[in-house]
């Protein structure tokens, strides 16, 4: 029994395409690419987005606390110490600290480097476009 092999289709598609045929397809290609990488990008900015939001919102809580905290224990303290001035610098050095924690607490989950996943696959697609180019 003989076996014929035939190449496979996109092979013998591809042997009586025309040059023309060939660009056309590889534009179409290029196209559905640069919409996927949009649709990756537009993803992780909305991932991103998500982060600020909560980071501002830490930010918000914080500030919100260290004036709360500032007001209350800068006349609690000015009161119990008999109203001095070194008694209301000394409440308000030790507000400045905690308001300086919540501060660092917020920028540090704010995002360092935005877009780098895609900014690294973008930096790969050209590379590899480049090399197979050449």
């Amino acid at each position: 029994m003989s076996m014929m092999t035939n190449p496979p289709p996109e092979r013998l598609a591809l042997e009586e395409a025309s040059t023309a045929d060939l660009v056309r397809e590889a534009l179409d290609e290029a196209k559905e690419l640069v919409r996927i990488e949009i649709e990756i990008a537009r993803n992780e900015v909305e991932v991103e987005l998500a982060r600020a939001k909560r980071a501002a919102i830490g930010f918000g809580v914080a500030l919100a606390a260290v004036v709360i905290v500032l007001s209350l224990l800068a006349v609690a303290l000015v009161l119990v110490l008999g109203g001095t001035a070194l008694a209301a610098l000394g409440v308000a050095g030790a507000l400045l600290v905690v308001g300086g924690l919540a501060a660092f607490v917020g920028y540090s989950t704010l995002p360092k480097r935005p877009l780098e996943r895609t900014r690294h696959r973008l930096g790969r697609g050209v590379s590899q476009l480049k090399e197979h180019i050449a």
